[in-house]
């Protein structure tokens, strides 16, 4: 395919990054590359969007600078108020708009999701500063590896918030997302590399190849999201969809034909500790390898049930365009407050199920670690 003048192309690249590739235009047809049906909900939402000039008027102009925010505030009005601005009669009206707001009139879609990735950024800080002081093997380079993670972890989940809080500012939105997807880049390779050297015993006889290879897939999906960010203008990725009525609004930028190719990536690094269960059978003692392998297995288990909630069911948005919402009564199983402006919308369970998954990886893998240390030190 052709890189496309005026949108960032470069010559030696030649690759046509733009949404809707996959569809007809004119007497032209663009083969998509996606091998599998597109996702909706975060990533790639429903086909069907109102035009940008609607929900601009509708949503971002009257539903309160939810996505307009200026970067002093953002943090501030996601995470604690989101406060009405303007002179008297704009002030009037948001807060009649936001009458029927699921979140209240001081809410925002984003505080849930944001105060998820802030605890487990403060856990995994806390974790990482206490954990040297505890009985946790610290000196084996597994041990040395796991604290490692820790940190990335915590690093990973502040970039996360950075995403939900600074990515209402529009400028700043194209921006903090590819940070965010290429902190959980990182932070999936060096959990993966982490369980490798738990399983081989430190990396004991195993080549350099190996020990890389994670890495190598996180570099790949790196690069290319990077470079499709650097080269598209930031419009051509800009979604909005939602009920502005409701709160449930909400601005991003999505990833469209290839948020299959992204989703794999994530799949590879998650799913490549299958690989290593008969290293761990072999070399780990009973009680390691089982637990081990239990702490993936229900992680895995964990993450497809969040993307499945977040990307197919998108439950539990849908439950509040029932028309039972006419007569002001809540949903089963509905979780929205607006008194502290916060909603458990699909996207936020999903970051619950993320968050408890490599809480359960962490556990896992501290059990292995100290099960190892114990039999081949058990005096120390």
């Amino acid at each position: 395919m052709r890189a496309v003048r005026g949108r960032g192309g470069l010559p030696f690249l030649p690759l046509d990054l733009r949404p809707g590739f996959g569809t007809r235009r004119g007497n032209n047809v663009f083969v998509g590359s996606a091998p599998f049906p597109e996702f909706h909900g975060a990533d790639a939402p429903p086909r069907t969007q109102p035009k940008q000039d609607e929900f601009e008027e509708e949503c971002e102009g009257g539903n309160s600078d939810q996505y307009s925010t200026k970067c002093e505030d953002a943090c501030w009005r996601v995470l604690f108020r989101n406060a009405p601005s303007g002179d008297k009669a704009r002030i009037k009206r948001i807060t009649e708009w936001r009458e029927h707001s699921l979140i209240g009139t001081e809410g925002h879609i984003e505080r849930t999701s944001a105060w998820i990735h802030l605890l487990g950024s403060f856990g995994f800080v806390l974790f990482a500063l206490l954990r040297p002081a505890t009985m946790l093997d610290s000196t084996s380079l597994s041990g040395r590896l796991s604290s490692y993670t820790s940190i990335v972890l915590a690093i990973t989940f502040a970039v996360s918030t950075g995403y939900h809080t600074l990515g209402t500012v529009d400028g700043l939105a194209p921006i903090m997302r590819a940070f965010d997807h290429g902190a959980i880049d990182v932070a999936l390779a060096v959990a993966a590399t982490t369980d490798m050297s738990v399983v081989t015993l430190d990396f004991d006889n195993v080549p350099w190849q190996t020990t890389v290879d994670a890495f190598g897939v996180a570099l790949v999906i790196l690069c290319f999201f990077v470079y499709r960010r650097l080269v598209l203008p930031s419009d051509d990725t800009k979604i909005g969809w939602g009920d502005c009525r409701l709160g449930l609004f909400r601005i991003q930028h999505a990833d469209f034909e290839y948020s299959a190719l992204r989703s794999s990536g994530y799949i590879v690094l998650a799913f490549g500790f299958v690989s290593l269960v008969p290293a761990a059978l072999r070399n780990l003692s009973p009680l390691a390898s089982a637990t081990l392998i239990a702490c993936n297995g229900v992680s895995l288990i964990l993450l497809i049930m969040g993307m499945y909630l977040d990307n197919v069911l998108i439950w539990p948005d849908t439950l509040y365009k029932n028309p039972v919402w006419r007569k002001k009564q809540r949903p089963p199983w509905a979780c929205h407050n607006r008194t502290c402006g916060c909603i458990m919308t699909s996207h936020a369970w999903w970051h619950v199920f993320s968050l408890v998954s490599v809480v359960t990886l962490t556990i896992g893998r501290e059990v292995a670690i100290s099960d190892t240390a114990f039999h081949t030190h058990p005096h120390t």
